[in-house]
């Protein structure tokens, strides 16, 4: 869908010969390396700038001095290089990067350093994210946004349900297994339940209402005794 009065081309080329801007967001992978390099700049209109803010081996960097150079290129920002100074007291020269020196040279050019996440304010944010998911986790079994588990999730139990218990079985991904799990908790009122599996693991939450501590107990013995299983919560 397009935004405005922007819309799609159908390669990089028919972009580069239209665009006055243009900026870079990719990873860094084969693909992308030397993505935008001296083929690509003398197809760009003359005047145009440049932005990368993906990843430093995206833009041939001495094919941008020679574009800027030429006046093909009026002006470009540049936050990320193939080598990047390691720390605040390091120099952007030429035994960090054999171009710097010519890099720095240019008019109408803007070089930052690549602080990607790492303000004060990003690390704040991150910390209280992960403590906020380790909590999730903990006391409701969420494994939203993680990536070496399924992600599953249900509303969480309130102090208004304390008859009520969560199940979380985390199995081997293997066929038969919910037949059997479900086969267990089906003796109970089931409120909620969802599961989800990535490679060979899978992950089953569900709430249990009308349950006192000798279901709760037998439910988790039962589940533990079968075969497929990995780890198995039960949270009240």
């Amino acid at each position: 869908m397009s935004l405005g009065t922007a819309r799609q081309v159908k390669t990089l080329d028919d972009l580069l010969t239209e665009a006055d801007f243009i900026t870079c967001h990719v990873p860094e992978i084969p693909e992308t390396k030397g993505m935008i390099g001296q083929k690509q700049f003398e197809k760009m209109k003359k005047g145009s700038y440049l932005i990368n803010a993906s990843r430093g081996t995206v833009v041939d960097i001495p094919a941008l001095i020679d574009a800027m150079r030429s006046g093909k290129v009026a002006g470009a920002a540049l936050d990320v290089y193939p080598n990047e100074p390691a720390g605040n007291g390091d120099y952007f020269n030429n035994d960090l990067n054999s171009f710097a020196a010519d890099l720095r040279s240019l008019k109408n050019l803007i070089i930052t350093p690549h602080i990607g996440g790492s303000t004060e304010e990003a690390q704040k944010a991150i910390g209280v994210e992960v403590a906020q998911a380790l909590v999730r986790y903990a006391n409701e079994g969420s494994t939203l946004g993680a990536v070496n588990l399924p992600e599953v999730v249900l509303r969480s139990l309130t102090m208004d349900e304390p008859d009520h218990a969560r199940v979380i079985y985390i199995h081997k991904n293997i066929p038969g297994v919910l037949r059997k799990v479900n086969e267990i908790i089906g003796d109970h009122n089931v409120d909620k339940q969802m599961t989800d599996s990535r490679g060979d693991v899978a992950y089953l939450m569900a709430d249990i209402s009308n349950v006192d501590a000798a279901t709760i107990k037998d439910l988790y013995t039962r589940l533990e005794s079968l075969p497929s299983r990995i780890m198995t919560r039960v949270l009240y």
